[in-house]
C-alpha cells in the first residue's frame, strides 16, 4: 500500500466510518478529528486509531481555532474533509486556506441545505436523494459543488438504513473525487433559485398530524424518524406513543371515521388506523416508556376500536 497520508477527516457521526476506512485503504488518511462528546464516534474512532496508528484528535469547540490550526500544520496536507461535522470552519481559517476544505454533504444541494437532509429526503418523499461534496466557504452548504451522486429514495428506507446506504456511497466516490481535486477542479456554483433550507426538526416536525397527512404521508414521517427517534409521535389518552414501523394497507370499504381513529385492533389484523383522505394505516411497531411492542400490544393499555389518537 503507498502511503501518502494527506487527508483529515472532522466527522460527528458513523456515516464517515467507511470513507475513513477507505482512505486508509488508499493510503491517504492522516488524522481524525472528532468531537469529544460524542460517545458512538469515540468508541469507533479510539479503536480504529489504535488498531492502525492514525492520528486522531479529540476536538473542543472552545479549542476549535488552535486544533484546526494544528491540522493544518500536517506535512504534505491536500485536503481536510468535514462529514457530518457539527461546528462551522472558522472564516479566517478558510480565507487563509482556499481549497483546503470540503465538505460531505449527505442530501443533494442546493434543494437539501440543513442539519438533517436525511431526515428531509424521507419526510418529504423525495424520489431520490445522494452525497453533494462542496467546498467549505463562510456561508454554511453553499460553496461550489465539486463533485455529486445520487441514489433512489424509495418508500420503505428508513432514516437507519440511508444513512448506511450513503456511508458506502461516500467510500464509493472517493477515487472520482480525487481525480477532480487532482485536475483543479473549482466546482459549480449552486442555483440559489433552486435552494431550500431545512433547520434541525424539532417536536412539531417528528408528529403526527392526523388531521392534514395521509397514510402515504405518515409512513414517510415514521420511516424519517426511524430509529434517531424511536419513531413518530402521537398521543392516545394522555400517553405518548411513537409509531416506529407502519404500512400502508388497501382500504376494505368506504370510511368516512375521523382520520386518527381507530378501525380495529386484534391480533391477528394489528392495530389499523384512519387516515386523512380517506387512507388508512396498519401500526406494526410501536415505542413507549414500556418499551417497543406489535402495535396490537396496546390492547393491553386499554385502547378499543372508535377510540381517537391525537396530534401533539
Amino acid at each position: 500500500m503507498s502511503t501518502i497520508q494527506d487527508i483529515a477527516v472532522l466527522c460527528n457521526n458513523r456515516m464517515a466510518f467507511s470513507a475513513i476506512q477507505t482512505l486508509y485503504s488508499l493510503g491517504r488518511l492522516h488524522t481524525i478529528g472528532a468531537p469529544l462528546e460524542n460517545e458512538e464516534v469515540k468508541a469507533f474512532c479510539s479503536v480504529f486509531a489504535e488498531k492502525t496508528g492514525i492520528n486522531l484528535i479529540w476536538l473542543e469547540k472552545a479549542k476549535l481555532i488552535s486544533q484546526i490550526k494544528e491540522i493544518i500544520k500536517i506535512n504534505n496536507l491536500k485536503c481536510v474533509f468535514t462529514m457530518t461535522f457539527p461546528w462551522k470552519i472558522p472564516e479566517e481559517i478558510i480565507d487563509q486556506n482556499p481549497n483546503l476544505f470540503y465538505n460531505f454533504h449527505y442530501g443533494l444541494l442546493p434543494e437539501m441545505r440543513g442539519a438533517d437532509p436525511v431526515f428531509e429526503s424521507i419526510r418529504s418523499q423525495k424520489s431520490e436523494t445522494g452525497i453533494s461534496v462542496h467546498a467549505i466557504e463562510k456561508e454554511i452548504d453553499k460553496g461550489k459543488i465539486i463533485l455529486k451522486k445520487t441514489l433512489p429514495l424509495h418508500a420503505d428506507v428508513t432514516h437507519g438504513m440511508l444513512c448506511t446506504h450513503l456511508s458506502y456511497l461516500a467510500s464509493y466516490l472517493l477515487p472520482e473525487l480525487f481525480t477532480r481535486l487532482n485536475l483543479n477542479d473549482k466546482g459549480d456554483s449552486q442555483d440559489e433559485t433552486l435552494a431550500q433550507y431545512y433547520k434541525k426538526p424539532i417536536i412539531t416536525d417528528v408528529s403526527i398530524q392526523w388531521e392534514k397527512q395521509d397514510s402515504k404521508s405518515i409512513q414517510a414521517l415514521v420511516n424519517a424518524c426511524n430509529p434517531w427517534n424511536k419513531g413518530a409521535y402521537t398521543q392516545w389518552n394522555g400517553l405518548n406513543i411513537r409509531f416506529l414501523e407502519v404500512s400502508q394497507i388497501q382500504k376494505s370499504q368506504d370510511n368516512t371515521k375521523t382520520p386518527g381513529t381507530v378501525l380495529e385492533i386484534n391480533e391477528n389484523n394489528g392495530l389499523i388506523i384512519q387516515c386523512y383522505n380517506d387512507t388508512q394505516l396498519r401500526i406494526n411497531t410501536i415505542y413507549t416508556d414500556e418499551g417497543f411492542m406489535s402495535g396490537h400490544k396496546l390492547l393491553a393499555f386499554g385502547l378499543k376500536n372508535g377510540e381517537q389518537f391525537a396530534s401533539l
